[in-house]
């Protein structure tokens, strides 16, 4: 994603699409976190027209959440790690601040399972993270530190 001659609001159009991405990734693998199989449509994100506040529309009840709120999110239908994930995907939106690379892996480094609950398919979120650029890689963590 080039930023050169782009405004702040043109990245976080470029940046909420990623994000989308993303999260139909995540919709379509694993235990198929932010996919309503019932109504036939996922969670997505979307900006204000201002481009400063990024929302959630919730896949079960349809709520838009304000992703960077703290406290409880009334409408939001997952438990605390998605909802952590989900601030972290509004913080890459509004700041380009990337995630973690060793947060997606099939076993952590305090050898517990991934807090997903997603086995081998977590490999699958993680690389197309990486590709759509929400995910650090490996080697451009060592040289932040």
């Amino acid at each position: 994603m080039p930023t050169e001659n782009k405004t702040i609001g043109q990245q976080r159009l470029d940046r909420i699409i990623a994000a989308n991405e993303f999260l139909r990734v995540i919709a379509n693998c694993g235990r198929c976190f932010f996919r309503n199989k019932g109504a036939g449509h996922d969670a997505y994100l979307a900006l204000n027209g201002r481009r400063n506040i990024v929302w959630l529309f919730d896949d079960y009840t349809g709520a838009r959440i304000n992703v960077m709120r703290e406290g409880p999110w009334e409408g939001f239908s997952h438990g605390g790690t998605l909802k952590s994930q989900v601030g972290s995907i509004g913080s890459f939106v509004l700041n380009g601040k990337m995630m973690r690379y060793g947060y997606f892996q099939p076993l952590m480094d305090n050898g517990f399972e991934n807090p997903w609950g997603y086995g081998d398919d977590i490999l699958i979120v993680r690389d197309e993270g990486v590709r759509l650029g929400l995910i650090r890689k490996p080697e451009e963590q060592k040289e932040a530190a």
